[in-house]
């Protein structure tokens, strides 16, 4: 027997001494030599088991740092070395054998050389062995994932070593089950044949339910690409293996025994799966039964399983909840109106909402599914039963986002039925009943919802940020009724208001009426009368200034809280009050509030020669305390020609260009120049300005996002200002920066008004990376654009590379963007952009020059031949690619009005509606209904799709929306079974697997781990 007790079994390390003797070597030798020698000194016989590894390990080594050692190996010579080491009776000399058996391959002809060393026997005999060996047997699977790393080495497997690894995924004690389930993921992703074969497959659907939770959803995406295509779907068993995420689910379960753990991750599949179309199109076969399972969940009373569900219905439909949701959710009293959580840039959302993203297409056809298989009738049931409180408040969140959504995004076939609360109303009606209290409750709590959520994200009103949200018309409505207010107030009502607000009966700010000290100073205060009494009669002006003074350390010492906001709102309502009076801007320029706070950037300028040990305006205290509240104030008076004449008295716009100079102090130019007012010309722009093009990378991102928001469409000067500061943000030297400028002007130039601004500014394209081609797209889009380009030879360039490789360019990058957006785990967070990328030839016909050309060159005809010709493809994936690609571009030429004649032309139609009904690649008839969503973008598509059994999303005044849905939704998304190749499942005395041609069936027996106790008694005998 071999004492091995003093071995280091850790083989992936190298030990010191061996590094310093390897690097002495190859300084005085080279690498082949120094090869050579290893070699040599692994063939002497009655070698220790340590000299071995250590052998192996600088072998090892050697071949990582010089990888063409591989090629200079002779195999012949260099496989009885690792032979010998296979064979070895100490378990650590095995696993390097292994390890060295894996560095040594390089392509499929070195594969082929070391399976020829009979490697798969010993594969076979090691993972056969117990835990004590588990050393070994975690290099062997290594040994058997390096085959991945070779293009088509995954074939080279045999069925043998395929049944081992599942016998080792089946067993959950077993310490390498986790990576031997990941390593059958990987592999049913190269040879399903050979994983359904071994009941590998059976294995990890198990797993999807059972756990390691966090190999799920990887498992899930290796079963949603088996599903796309016949020939490997034949290989998932309809109706029976992936059914298996319900069960944890559907499962009788007390409601404190709960595995919360095993429940969400099958909610986290089972959204994988809605969100994709292979998995929707499964989970919709056998007359919608695993969503019609889904839904009918919810009628559980298991408090914990309705919260989950419910959460995932928000997340597969990309419900963004409002602010006011949460509070909602926790029982509190909803208002009758809470602003919008949009952060939209004023005057985009309009344009945004009448061309619907990708998402909303997809989300679209789910919300109508859902809709058809009796959600809103389960959901109804929830609140009726009203057995948990916080269930019921998110079953009527839930109602009003679907009622708000459904009448936003689906037709009115669909729309119409979330309106009618039929059940509701009848349990309201009963009027014997105890119940109807509920359901009346209910129907008032949804229609209280449902107008909230119209005031946060109303469709086509434009959005005023500065002004906390409200709707324009509503905001200035607002100041208008105050205004009025003050003007008619007489002096008893005005001096009661003021002794309301408890200013003038103590010091202690905490005492304060926020609320109406708000109401005061945007109503009766706009009366200079008023003001000038405030401030003249009585303390209350003196002591609200004080309050707001830096060195009294009153408001700059509160701690910044979500509550404490009101504070800083204040501070700018009260600024602005006393800019809209001659009085109050006397008032104000002779307070001691500007020139303390003037004094408090002094403090960091370096060239004040004012110093403080503890600045008011430190990084601690800007993000923890109300200090940053002073940059709010300063931005408030900046808006006005008087607030500025103030800063600049102060001397202040000085200390902001040597601040801005700063590199220790980001966050107070990101401080400054996001609280800052650009409307004006002078110091504010000009400062912007100079960040933009001196300041450090992280300050030039924020920058150049920050200026993104000042596309205000209202103010036509300084949008057109702020166009022109993004075009020389696409020269920056950071090519993170010029890519982040490109995305904010392709996403500004949904406005034309832009688009014309940006062609006017004539970005030269000699200095202009490849990154811009994106936004030089959207160039064509308008006759001064089109002209600009085609003196630039830039049609003719786009036009050649878009019909060889730009369109299957387009099919990776519109899919990747889809899956991101998509697969956005957190619903209540931003989802991903998900809106159309631009295409050349969407772009081209939007101008009759453009069609012009297109019609020149013929390349519909050409792509729409293709179409017809490979329309039925099922298999070859180059064949599946370049027809999507010749999907999606006709699909962006129909939705422009001036591109209808040519798909009408070509009479395509026809074909684009067959692919979306009867093709057998699930990912290809989800491309046909995204293309089927484009052609009804336009007035005449609406007609085409009508003649094809489809509906179309309109808007108020009825123009197209680019949403459609098919009137039955069971002809697109109910498919029949296939016929499954399943073998049989494993037994306990093997697995009968099929033979290479998948024609008779033969028992691998593959031993099983024998008990340490029963390995003692053998080797006894």
């Amino acid at each position: 027997m071999i004492n091995l007790e003093s071995l280091n079994t850790d083989i992936e390390a190298t030990t010191a001494s061996n590094e310093e003797e390897e690097d002495s070597l190859n300084e005085s030798s080279s690498p082949t030599w120094a090869l050579g020698d290893i070699l040599q000194s692994l063939e002497e016989p009655d070698r220790s088991p340590l000299f071995l590894v250590s052998k192996t390990n600088e072998l090892v080594s050697l071949l990582q740092k010089h990888p063409y050692l591989k090629k200079e190996l002779v195999l012949s010579v260099f496989g009885r070395r690792v032979q010998k080491l296979l064979s070895h009776p100490a378990k650590e000399v095995v696993a390097t054998g292994y390890r060295t058996a894996r560095y040594a391959i390089f392509d499929i002809q070195s594969l082929r050389a070391i399976i020829g060393l009979h490697t798969d026997s010993f594969v076979l005999k090691s993972l056969a062995k117990d835990a004590k060996f588990n050393v070994e047997r975690e290099q062997a699977i290594k040994f058997i994932r390096g085959y991945l790393e070779i293009p088509d080495g995954a074939n080279e497997l045999s069925l043998g070593v395929v049944c081992a690894l599942v016998a080792v995924a089946e067993d959950s004690t077993d310490k390498l089950s986790n990576i031997a389930v990941e390593t059958l993921a990987e592999l049913l992703l190269y040879v399903p044949e050979k994983i359904n074969a071994a009941g590998g497959v059976k294995v990890l659907a198990l797993t999807l339910a059972n756990g390691p939770y966090d190999l799920a959803e990887g498992i899930a995406v290796a079963f949603m690409q088996l599903l796309d295509k016949p020939g490997t779907r034949k290989y998932i068993w309809a109706g029976q293996d992936l059914d298996v995420i319900f069960s944890p689910l559907t499962e009788l379960q007390e409601q404190d025994h709960m595995d919360e753990a095993k429940v969400r991750s099958c909610s986290r599949v089972i959204a994988m799966m809605l969100k994709s179309w292979p998995g929707l199109f499964y989970m919709c076969m056998f007359d919608f039964r695993s969503i019609k399972a889904f839904v009918e969940i919810l009628r559980l009373p298991i408090a914990g399983l309705r919260d989950v569900i419910m959460d995932l219905y928000f997340e597969i439909l990309n419900i963004k909840t409002p602010a006011w949701s949460a509070a909602f959710l926790a029982g509190q009293k909803m208002t009758d109106y809470a602003g919008t959580s949009s952060d939209e840039q004023p005057g985009l959302r309009e344009v945004r909402d009448k061309s619907r993203s990708l998402t909303d297409k997809y989300v679209a056809l789910l919300l109508a599914l859902f809709i058809e298989t009796d959600l809103l009738k389960v959901l109804f049931t929830v609140i009726e039963e009203n057995t948990d409180a916080k269930n019921t408040r998110k079953a009527m969140l839930l109602l009003g986002e679907i009622i708000s959504l459904s009448a936003k995004i689906l037709p009115q076939q669909y729309a119409i039925k979330t309106q009618i609360l039929g059940g509701l109303f009848r349990s309201a009606a009963r009027l014997e009943t105890i119940d109807r209290f509920a359901a009346s409750s209910a129907i008032f709590q949804i229609d209280r919802i449902t107008k909230n959520l119209y005031h946060s994200f109303p469709d086509l009103a434009l959005q005023n940020q500065r002004d906390g949200g409200l709707p324009v018309k509503e905001s200035r409505r607002s100041e208008l009724k105050k205004l009025r207010l003050g003007l008619h107030l007489d002096d008893t009502y005005f001096r009661s208001l003021l002794l309301e607000t408890n200013v003038l009966s103590t010091k202690n700010y905490s005492k304060w009426n926020w609320d109406t000290l708000i109401e005061i100073m945007q109503g009766p205060l706009m009366n200079p009368k008023r003001l000038d009494e405030a401030i003249r009669a009585t303390k209350f002006m003196k002591r609200l200034m004080s309050f707001y003074r830096p060195f009294k350390y009153r408001f700059s010492e509160v701690r910044k809280t979500s509550t404490t906001q009101r504070y800083v709102k204040a501070g700018c309502v009260l600024v602005k009050t006393l800019l809209a009076n001659p009085e109050g801007v006397k008032y104000l320029s002779e307070n001691k509030l500007l020139r303390q706070i003037a004094e408090c950037m002094a403090q960091l300028d370096p060239m004040s020669g004012i110093t403080s040990s503890e600045p008011l305006f430190s990084k601690q205290r800007l993000e923890t305390t109300l200090s940053y509240g002073y940059f709010t104030l300063l931005g408030t008076l900046s808006s006005d020609p008087n607030g500025v004449m103030m800063i600049e008295r102060w001397r202040m716009f000085n200390m902001f260009y040597h601040l801005s100079e700063l590199t220790s102090r980001k966050d107070l130019i990101v401080a400054l120049i996001s609280s800052l007012d650009y409307h004006l010309e002078g110091h504010p722009r000009i400062l912007l300005g100079k960040v933009l093009t001196t300041g450090e990378k992280e300050v030039r991102m924020f920058a150049t996002s920050f200026v993104g928001t000042l596309l205000d469409l209202e103010d036509l000067e300084m949008h057109d200002w702020a166009v022109q500061l993004l075009v020389e943000q696409l020269y920056d030297v950071d090519q993170e920066v010029c890519d982040l400028a490109v995305k904010t002007l392709g996403d500004a130039c949904m406005a034309s008004r832009t688009l014309d601004r940006i062609v006017e500014c004539l970005p030269d394209l000699e200095y202009l990376t490849e990154s811009v081609s994106p936004l030089l797209l959207r160039f064509l889009s308008t006759p001064q654009g089109l002209e600009y380009l085609k003196g630039l030879d830039y049609v003719e360039q786009q036009m050649q590379e878009w019909y060889i490789s730009g369109n299957e360019t387009y099919v990776y990058v519109v899919e990747r963007q889809l899956a991101i957006s998509l697969l956005a785990q957190n619903s209540h967070a931003a989802v991903g952009d998900s809106t159309l990328p631009p295409h050349f030839y969407r772009e081209l016909v939007r101008t009759a020059e453009g069609c012009k050309i297109l019609k020149q060159k013929d390349h519909v005809r050409r792509l729409c031949e293709y179409i017809e010709l490979h329309h039925d493809e099922e298999a070859d994936p180059v064949i599946l690619t370049k027809l999507k690609s010749c999907l999606w571009a006709i699909g962006n030429i129909a939705s422009m009005e001036l591109g209808v004649p040519f798909v009408e032309e070509a009479e395509i139609t026809k074909t684009i509606f067959q692919i979306a009904t009867t093709s057998q690649v699930w990912s290809l008839k989800g491309t046909a209904f995204y293309v089927i969503s484009l052609i009804s973008s336009t007035p005449r598509g609406l007609e085409m799709v009508d003649e094809y059994g489809w509906e179309s999303t309109v808007s108020v005044m009825g123009d197209p929306m680019g949403l459609c849905v098919p009137k039955d939704i069971r002809s697109f998304l109910e498919l029949p079974p296939w016929e499954s190749f399943v073998s049989l499942r494993p037994s306990r005395r093997g697995v009968y697997v099929a033979d290479a041609d998948m024609g008779n069936l033969k028992q691998v027996v593959v031993a099983a781990p024998q008990p340490a106790k029963a390995q003692a008694q053998k080797s006894e005998r």
